[in-house]
């Protein structure tokens, strides 16, 4: 086995958190194999003083050197320091090894070893032990000794940090721990995929979005060659995470960075990780499971929501995972006598993933709080499957084995059939009856299904945010169908769900049970026990509940030298997922714990929360939604007076005030993109008491700046391009709603208004096939019949005409029932009819068209329009070109009849003449058609007595007319028709 083989081994053990895969023997380096053991079970204080860290990092005398300058600007050039300290490391472990892929592994091994801390000190705990006076931590021992000694200098340390990782007028958490280890660890991965241009420089402050990611995003050579990479490979997918985690410290999401992760976590880095030797292994599947989950969580965390669809549905795919939402009787109390409906997740993991998935510790897992309740059951006691019809579609699963698909765009095709539904019914596949669920999951006892493997758990919670994101609250049905999901979870055998999967299926129950009177005593307990284990304060406040046995044991395992390498520590466990969900900062839990006191009505406890975080913006919200404009200014205020240019307080500000001079202050001190679109929406509609006119071209220059800073966002495109079509530059709207279908190619009013500027532009084959994707996404085919008339018309104007047929027959179904006869233009009808006329007629033959256009005109307008005279002479074109002279003659008559009791014929000349003439297209086709034979074809003829039917329908014309039209013309020419008719 080759160096390289065994090197692109070991990178995957790390990528994937995990020792359960083949060991690796690297004869060539074993200390970087003790390395990697090192970091991925959590002894971090082991790893520090292993002696080729101990000397190339953490003692290393220039680093030291470096720290003592750093000290004496007083912790303000953190660039500086940032920017030796990383070149420095990188190049110390030049010296370890000829091989410079070895040499990059160390220097990666560090940065994922400074992300991890960061990681635990902020997202998972248990609270690191470090202490200041450790020796062996080198240059870190005397940086932290001085922050602890000068709590100036520590400040001042702080808030340069937080600047620094600043982007777009954003700022993290004002109480971030630890926030070097991630300017360090980032740092280092720049410098390792040799970017043109570190997030770091001053200059990205005002560099618009997409130079900085082209820019950031550089990879040598343009692209990753996958046969010998793997290094460049994995530095890409570390900075994708460690950004990820960047983002997540910023109170809205960044445009920038979810783009460059995007970039990052590109196909030829999962590429480089595949073992072409065995395609179908455990390893592969895991890390071709890994990239669809960690790009579908990018693609949430960037609000995009198609793209997060396509990933979860190749996720699926990957791993083989079989679930169904299905109906069931259940008794849910404890003295239920009959079952009653309920919902629950049959859900079975493919044996493959189970193999490689490690042992997992459940006594060390939250708390989960018991419902406690006299009457509720703690969980379901099921009984039938299938028996429910909450349902209004079902959706198979796949229960086949699996053969990975390795096209791994979310651009291509999808791999699994993703039904155009509302996004829960795409994401959650559903079965009516119990003959709908898939033959292997039939047999699953819902009371004791098999356990999950950890990667298909985090699929379906994955599903549960993402359905949650994007759908409107107060849905009791969408919230069983989430809670079914999240129990699935959690009612797996115990010792076989990690840590953070727990814990976060916990919290996503908690979330969905305060919406329930039965269970919201519990579900707020569950969020205030996680809040205590894991929030800002866990380690400072009194708490509801005792500390867990390894939250206990952790401080001394962490600094036990002598434990042995293999044992896993309590923060390797919960760190192992950590990447593939969306991350969830201490402060988040908080902040959502408060946003719940608030909507159940407890705004004192929610603003305590706030003030304990010094989150005064986001009381300033708070304050401000519940109508306290006074009190939500002062938050703003003692924000401003900590940071004078925080852009989002600016921001804020501005929107309870509605003053534009603060949105402007807002996106000059930090380019904050939601003001700029605040000052769009101004501009366009300002209020009145502004007295400011509505201005088109600064509202689009206003968007056009908030889009160089988020280039993203769908919202704010769909809104460029909308202003746009109102100032008739077309040219612009077709540029921003073809963005908006790069973001989200299912929204169908986007491509239909690509379509409209398009067909202003006199793109008219575009328009057509914008069109055409706008009528078959989304619900339009149910709901908007205008995009069908825009299809409609393209379609008559490029001469299709099967798509024209298409479309009549679409729209006339739509509009009967709100504008019945003019639901049908008959124009384009009689159009069609010429074309259909104007080709023989063979009834063994017809074409789809032939066959379409008849049942069209002969069944489904006469449903419709049924007192049209101009419709009942088209329809008899057709029946005549059908050889059927008996249904034409029909048509001529219901044509007359709808004339002569039209509520019109005595008040309206107009209407009157229409009845003389189809009166004398009845008498004409009694005379031409009359005589020919029969429908029966047994000698009879289509009329017998057709003269006297002609004679009585001029009878009857002329009793309805007389007393209105005796002296008129068309009166006299009736009568000419009678007497021509009685001397015949």
């Amino acid at each position: 086995m080759t160096v390289y083989q065994d090197l692109k081994r070991l990178l995957t053990r790390v990528l994937l958190l995990s020792n359960s895969l083949e060991s690796v023997a690297t004869a060539e380096d074993p200390a970087l194999e003790r390395a990697v053991e090192l970091l991925i079970n959590g002894q971090y204080m082991k790893l520090v003083i292993m002696e080729v860290m101990s000397q190339n990092v953490f003692q290393h005398i220039e680093m030291e050197n470096l720290v003592i300058k750093f000290i004496n600007t007083y912790g303000t050039d953190v660039v500086g320091f940032a920017n030796g300290a990383a070149e420095r490391i990188v190049a110390n472990f030049s010296s370890v090894s000829e091989s410079i892929d070895v040499q990059r592994s160390y220097a990666l091994v560090v940065a994922i070893l400074f992300l991890q801390l960061f990681v635990e000190a902020n997202f998972t705990g248990p609270k690191l032990s470090f202490k200041s006076s450790t020796e062996e931590l080198g240059f870190i021992r005397v940086l932290s000794a001085k922050a602890v000694q000068d709590e100036g200098f520590a400040s001042s340390l702080q808030q340069s940090l937080l600047k620094v990782l600043s982007i777009g007028g954003q700022q993290p958490y004002s109480l971030t721990e630890s926030p070097l280890f991630l300017v360090l660890s980032l740092r280092i991965l720049e410098i390792l995929q040799g970017t043109h241009i570190s997030l770091f420089d001053e200059e990205v402050q005002t560099m618009e979005s997409e130079i900085f990611v082209e820019q950031s995003g550089f990879l040598p050579g343009g692209s990753i060659n996958t046969d010998n990479e793997v290094v460049m490979a994995s530095v890409c997918w570390w900075r994708a995470r460690a950004l990820q985690i960047l983002q997540s410290l910023y109170p809205d999401y960044s445009g920038t960075l979810t783009v460059l992760c995007m970039k990052l976590l590109s196909p030829e880095v999962v590429s480089s990780f595949i073992d072409e030797s065995s395609l179908n292994s455990s390893v592969n599947q895991s890390i071709l499971l890994c990239f669809h989950l960690e790009s579908a969580k990018c693609a949430l965390l960037g609000n995009s929501e198609s793209r997060n669809v396509d990933f979860l549905a190749k996720a699926a795919k990957v791993s083989g995972l079989e679930f169904i939402l299905t109906g069931c009787k259940a008794k849910r109390t404890k003295y239920q006598e009959n079952s009653v409906a309920t919902l629950t997740v049959l859900a079975k993991s493919q044996d493959s993933l189970l193999k490689v998935s490690p042992k997992e510790l459940g006594e060390l897992n939250p708390l989960d709080i018991k419902l406690n309740d006299d009457t509720f059951l703690e969980r379901p006691l099921y009984d039938d499957l299938g028996n429910v019809v909450a349902f209004q579609s079902a959706t198979e699963g796949d229960a086949k084995r699996i053969k990975f698909d390795y096209s791994l765009s979310a651009s291509s095709s999808p791999t699994v059939d993703v039904p155009e539904l509302e996004l829960s019914k795409r994401l959650i596949p559903t079965a009516i009856h119990k003959e709908d669920i898939p033959q292997s999951l039939c047999s699953l006892d819902p009371n004791n299904q098999p356990a999950l493997s950890n990667l298909d758990s985090i699929q379906l919670l994955l599903r549960v945010e993402a359905v949650k994101q994007n759908s409107p609250q107060g849905s009791t049905l969408l919230n069983e169908e989430l809670i079914a999901l999240v129990q699935r979870v959690l009612f797996s055998p115990e010792g076989t769900v990690n840590w953070l999967v727990f814990s976060r299926a916990l919290w996503y129950r908690s979330l969905l049970e305060t919406e329930r009177s039965r269970t919201v005593e519990r579900g707020v307990l569950q969020l205030s026990s996680l809040v205590e284990e894991l929030g800002v304060t866990s380690d400072k406040t009194a708490r509801l509940f005792p500390k867990t046995d390894d939250e206990i044991q952790f401080p001394g395992e962490f600094t036990d030298m002598k434990i042995l390498d293999s044992k896993q520590l309590t923060n390797s466990v919960r760190l192992r997922y950590i990447y593939l969900l969306p991350p969830m900062p201490k402060w988040a839990m908080d902040l959502q714990l408060a946003e719940k006191l608030i909507h159940l009505g407890l705004h004192k406890s929610a603003l305590e929360i706030y003030d304990r975080l010094q989150k005064w913006t986001d009381a300033a919200v708070c304050c401000a939604s519940t109508g306290d404009s006074r009190e939500a200014e002062k938050f703003i205020e003692k924000t401003l007076e900590r940071n004078s240019r925080d852009a989002r307080a600016w921001y804020v500000l501005g929107n309870i005030r509605s003053d534009p001079e603060l949105w402007e202050k807002s996106w000059q001190y930090g380019r904050y993109a939601n003001a700029k679109r605040s000052l769009a929406r101004y501009y366009y509609n300002p209020p009145k008491a502004s007295g400011i006119k509505r201005d088109l071209q600064k509202a689009i220059d206003h968007m056009y700046d908030c889009l160089t800073a988020d280039p993203i966002s769908f919202a704010n495109w769909y809104f460029y391009g909308c202003l746009g079509l109102e100032v008739s530059n077309y040219v612009l709207a077709s540029e921003a709603f073809r963005r908006c279908l790069s973001i989200d190619t299912d929204s169908p009013y986007a491509w239909s208004n690509l379509a409209s500027a398009l067909i202003k532009l006199h793109q008219l084959p575009e328009a057509f096939h914008a069109l055409g994707k706008a009528v078959n996404v989304g619900d339009v085919s149910k709901g908007s019949w205008k995009v069908w008339e825009n299809y409609l018309i393209v379609a008559v104007k490029l001469g299709k005409w099967n798509e024209v047929l298409n479309a009549s027959i679409i729209l006339l179904d739509a509009k009967k029932d709100s504008q019945g006869n003019g639901s049908l233009d008959l124009p384009i009808t009689e159009k069609l009819i010429g074309i259909l006329v104007n080709q023989p007629y063979s009834s063994e033959k017809l074409s789809f068209f032939q066959r379409t256009c008849i049942d069209f005109v002969c069944n489904k307008i006469p449903s419709v329009v049924d007192d049209n005279p101009r419709c009942w002479r088209d329809i008899a074109k057709v029946d005549m070109w059908r050889k059927k002279p008996w249904l034409a003659l029909g048509d001529f008559e219901k044509a007359y009849r709808a004339t002569l009791n039209s509520p019109q014929l005595t008040l309206d000349e107009g209407a009157w003449n229409e009845a003389i003439e189809t009166c004398s297209d009845l008498v004409s086709a009694y005379d031409n058609l009359g005589g020919l034979p029969g429908r029966l074809g047994a000698g009879d003829v289509v009329c017998k007595d057709r003269k006297f039917k002609a004679r009585s329908a001029i009878r009857s014309l002329i009793s309805k007319g007389k007393k209105s039209w005796e002296f008129t013309a068309g009166y006299e020419k009736l009568r000419e028709m009678k007497g021509e008719l009685i001397s015949s």
